[in-house]
Parts: C-alpha cells; structure tokens; sequence
C-alpha cells in the first residue's frame, strides 16, 4: 500500500486572534460573514455579538488559523468586501511578527 501525503495547503499557519466586524442589522449577514470565515481557511472559537446604538452590530471573533490567508489583514480585506459589513479589523495583542513589518 502507499501513503498518502499530507497535503501542504492546509497546514496550520499558527495565526490566531480576535477580529472586530461591524454588521448591519439585515438578514443573513452574521450567516454569511461566519461563512466566509470557514472558508478562507479560519475556524471562529468564540463569537459575541451585541447590537448598538444605532442599530448595527458588533462581532467580537476568536479565529484560529486552518490553512487560509497569512494574514488577517487579507482576511479584514475579505470580510469588507461582503454586503452589510460596514467594517472589520484585528484588535487584541499584536504578535512578534506583527511587530517586525
């Protein structure tokens, strides 16, 4: 029998950290913003949403790295560009590698 390899496209990275989004209160976006989570390779550990003042929302997201992007800020980027997704950026601590570019 052969042994397969693993495959070098989904090897953990070791990015993790907390994403800040802020959504607009319409169907679907929460569902769709997770979805493209999963997606580019993220797996969310812990999700907080809690509604504003002026009716939109924000989500606090624990990801950790699956095999996506490098960076989260292609991931933020990402996220951005979906429909009712006002904003999303990385708060928390910054990382070494983070702190040397």
């Amino acid at each position: 029998m052969t042994q397969l390899q693993a495959d070098k496209t989904f090897e953990r990275s070791g990015v993790s950290g907390k994403l800040k989004i802020v959504l607009q209160d319409v169907s679907g976006t929460l569902l769709r913003t997770l979805g493209t989570i999963e997606r580019r390779g993220y797996d969310y550990r812990d999700v907080h949403c809690t509604q504003r003042v002026d009716g939109d929302f924000d989500l606090l997201v624990a990801i950790e790295d699956l095999g996506g992007p490098r960076n989260l800020d292609t991931l933020c980027k990402q996220l951005e560009r979906l429909y009712n997704v006002v904003s999303a950026e990385k708060v928390g601590r910054r990382t070494r590698a983070e702190w040397a570019n």
